[in-house]
C-alpha cells in the first residue's frame, strides 16, 4: 500500500514537473486565419555559442569532429520534431530521441491526455534563437545545453472540440533549456534529450 501511495505521489510530480518544464512563455496575439503565412515569414534565426565556445574542446576530446554550428543545426530539428510527437502522441518517434527518464515524463503526460480523451493542437511558428549555454561531461557521458527561444501555437480541446486551454489565435514565445548527453563509449552517434527545464 505503502509503494502504490509513493508511486502516485511520484507520477504526480512527474507529470506537474513535465507542465513547469516546458518553457517560460510569453506572447501575442494574430488572427489565425494568417498564422500559416506567418510562420513562412523571413525571420533571423539567430545561431551562436555564447561562453560555451571555450568548453567546447571538452566535447572534442571525446569527439574530435564536433561542430558546435552543425550541432544547433540538428539541436534545432530534433526540437521541431519532438515539439510535432509530442502534440501527435506520437510515442514510437520519441522514444528514439529521448533519454529514458524524460521518455517516461513524456509518455506518462500523453497517456494521460489520451486517457481524458484530450487533442493537443501545436503549431510551430519558428525559432527567435539557438543558443550553446554550457557543456559538460562525466567519465561516461557529454552534455551539451542548448537555450531555444521559440515562438508557437498550442490549443488543448476535448473530444467534441471544446478548447480546455490555449487559443488558436495566440501565439506563445518560449524560452527553454535543453541538454543533450551522448556516451562516450557508444558508437551511436545520436545525441539523446536528456533533461528540459524552463530558463
Amino acid at each position: 500500500m505503502l509503494g502504490l501511495f509513493i508511486f502516485v505521489i511520484i507520477t504526480i510530480f512527474l507529470l506537474t514537473k513535465l507542465n513547469d518544464i516546458l518553457g517560460t512563455r510569453t506572447g501575442f496575439y494574430i488572427n489565425k486565419d494568417n498564422l500559416h503565412d506567418f510562420s513562412k515569414e523571413s525571420v533571423i534565426q539567430e545561431t551562436t555559442v555564447s561562453e560555451a565556445d571555450n568548453k567546447v574542446m571538452e566535447v572534442r576530446k571525446a569527439y574530435p569532429t564536433f561542430n558546435p554550428e552543425d550541432f544547433l543545426g540538428k539541436a534545432r530539428r530534433v526540437f521541431e520534431i519532438v515539439f510535432e510527437a509530442y502534440s501527435k502522441g506520437d510515442t514510437k518517434t520519441l522514444k528514439g530521441l529521448l533519454s529514458p527518464r524524460i521518455f517516461h515524463a513524456f509518455s506518462m503526460a500523453i497517456d494521460d491526455r489520451k486517457k481524458r480523451r484530450e487533442i493537443l493542437e501545436g503549431i510551430f511558428v519558428r525559432f527567435i534563437s539557438a543558443e550553446i549555454v554550457d557543456v559538460s561531461s562525466t567519465d561516461d557521458e557529454v552534455f551539451v545545453t542548448v537555450k531555444f527561444e521559440t515562438e508557437q501555437s498550442n490549443v488543448l480541446k476535448s473530444e467534441d472540440g471544446t478548447v480546455l486551454e490555449g487559443n488558436a489565435d495566440f501565439v506563445e514565445k518560449r524560452t527553454e533549456i535543453w541538454s543533450f548527453s551522448r556516451k562516450k563509449s557508444s558508437n551511436d552517434p545520436r545525441w539523446y534529450l536528456y533533461e528540459i527545464k524552463s530558463d
